[in-house]
């Protein structure tokens, strides 16, 4: 039963979630995610189709998760499409700003890791924190 329910949180788009089973997904989704990477050690085979299939998973189950919440809102699930283009245009301009022999230094390596992870761990907090409409209550309901 929990199996089905956490299947069905983590890759079916459809639904609406309020900010506790989004929380409950992330931490999930987190513990999955380092728990695969550790029993895999880095093998990725000769092809590398494991890690990519891995890294498929992991961003699909991260795109479910952020429609439900935003259906909660009210919002369009294309608000995902609109973050995600504005966030891939900020790292790909960025990537000609960074200077590569400075990132030997920890200081700067942390800032390009801020850069780079900092807007997508604050969408996912911005999820967690925002009240919904109680959109999944309601469906729940009826």
């Amino acid at each position: 039963m929990l199996a089905v329910i956490l299947v069905r949180l983590l890759l079916s788009p459809s639904g609406a979630i309020d900010r506790g089973a989004f929380v409950a997904g992330l931490v999930v989704l987190m513990a999955a995610a380092i728990g695969i990477d550790r029993v895999l050690g880095g093998w990725s085979g000769p092809s590398g189709l494991a890690s990519f299939a891995f890294a498929l998973v992991f961003a699909w189950s991260a795109i479910c998760l952020s429609r439900k919440r935003l259906h909660d809102f009210g919002w369009s699930g294309l608000m995902i499409l609109a973050f995600l283009g504005l966030y891939l245009a900020a790292v790909l301009v960025a990537v000609f700003f960074i200077n590569h022999e400075a990132l030997a230094s920890w200081q700067q390596a942390l800032a390009a890791v801020t850069l780079f992870s900092g807007p997508m761990t604050g969408w996912l907090i911005a999820l967690a924190i925002i009240p919904g409409n109680g959109l999944s209550a309601a469906r729940v309901r009826r």
